[in-house]
């Protein structure tokens, strides 16, 4: 202990001796970090050059004024004061945080904040000689940081618009269609039934009321896009809506010889999500994947946690989306398919975005297409 004590205050004071004296003061203050080490009444042993640099004082200014008065004089400085408090007073250490910082230049920094003990080896047991205090200048990262949020809530912003606008432009469709596809389909069957017609005019009717059947069928995927309830988040296992889904689909599967294989790497964890809207995106997703898989191949549902985001993954192995179709594909009424209305995925997309979450698409000519869902959640085991 005693060589350490004399360690740390011949380089408080200037006093250095040895070579390796001098080679731990040449480290030290080669660092881009503040460092500084307080004794166990507060006291500044001993700060590097990176402190007068961060923090805009010297060893000098914190032992005349003393650090908490110092760091005191400006009101926007009270989150590191706290850390000094925490060091001085209640001699606690061993903690990491962010903090804002106004420097004596009137520029506001981010600092990474670190504390720890410094100990000694005496006779019997450890023996407390001070606290190492490290600040780490991450302002820039922090700007980036934000500016990435920043614009990540813009898209958000402008994605729930859209949303929004789509389904006051779908309620109108809805509504000034189907009242006159009702009577254009009634019409044409009391035509098509009536054998004092033509057959040839029968023929024209039949195919009247198909394609008015077919246009009721987009009004009922526009009506159920308009339809879809608020979001009601709650906590709970995600592979629920996951079987669920998959249940659904099963039949659809079954008569294509097709296996839907469900990979959970998630082990028993819950989070937060709306467990019928969930289930109806992942419908929509299999229900596509199925379409464009080959007879007797397999779907893979995967199920994983990445940090806090809950990630949903729906996989085929079909030929692939062609790449000029990859930024239309979640548009309403898109569709390469005669059959589809093309809202199925627009209403995934809508499902995601009330979740606050974003949708990845990759595709493959020949080789088949993924797509995952992922929204942020609490990722914890059941029995947390």
């Amino acid at each position: 202990m005693k060589y350490l004590t004399d360690m740390v205050e011949a380089l408080s004071f200037g006093r250095l001796g040895s070579v390796e004296d001098l080679v731990i003061s040449g480290v030290l203050n080669s660092m881009n970090d503040s460092l500084m080490v307080i004794g166990p009444d507060g006291e500044v042993l001993y700060a590097n050059r990176a402190t007068t640099d961060i923090l805009g004082y010297s060893v000098h200014d914190f032992r005349s004024t003393g650090i908490e008065a110092l760091l005191s004089r400006d009101g926007e400085n009270r989150e590191i004061n706290e850390i000094f408090s925490e060091v001085i007073r209640k001699k606690c250490a061993g903690d990491r945080k962010e903090v804002m910082y106004r420097h004596p230049n009137g520029e506001m920094k981010r600092l990474a904040a670190t504390t720890s003990y410094l100990l000694a080896e005496g006779q019997y047991e450890s023996v407390l000689v001070g606290f190492v205090l490290m600040f780490k200048d991450v302002t820039e990262v922090f700007n980036l940081r934000s500016k990435e949020q920043e614009l990540l809530l813009e898209k958000q912003r402008v994605e729930r618009e859209k949303a929004r606008s789509l389904h006051r432009l779908a309620m109108g469709v809805a509504h000034e269609i189907r009242n006159p596809v009702v009577t254009i389909g009634g019409f044409a069957a009391r035509i098509m039934r009536d054998h004092r017609n033509s057959e040839d005019a029968r023929h024209q009717a039949e195919l009247i009321v198909e394609d008015a059947g077919k246009l009721e069928r987009l009004v009922d995927h526009v009506q159920q896009y308009c339809d879809l309830p608020e979001l009601n988040p709650i906590d709970g296992d995600i592979l629920q809506p996951v079987r669920a889904a998959v249940q659904r689909v099963m039949q659809r599967a079954e008569a294509k010889r097709i296996q839907l294989a469900i990979l959970d790497n998630l082990d028993g964890h819950r989070c937060m999500f709306d467990a019928a809207l969930i289930e109806r995106a992942l419908v929509e997703l299999l229900d596509n994947a199925i379409d464009f898989s080959p007879e007797g191949s397999t779907v893979r549902i995967s199920v994983r946690g990445h940090g806090e985001e809950t990630v949903l993954e729906v996989a085929d192995p079909g030929e692939g989306i062609p790449p000029q179709y990859l930024d239309y594909i979640f548009d309403p009424f898109f569709s390469t398919r005669t059959e589809s209305s093309g809202m199925g995925l627009a209403i995934v997309e809508r499902i995601v975005h009330e979740h606050m979450g974003r949708i990845d698409v990759e595709t493959r000519p020949g080789k088949g297409t993924s797509i995952r869902i992922a929204f942020s959640g609490c990722i914890r085991h059941l029995s947390d």
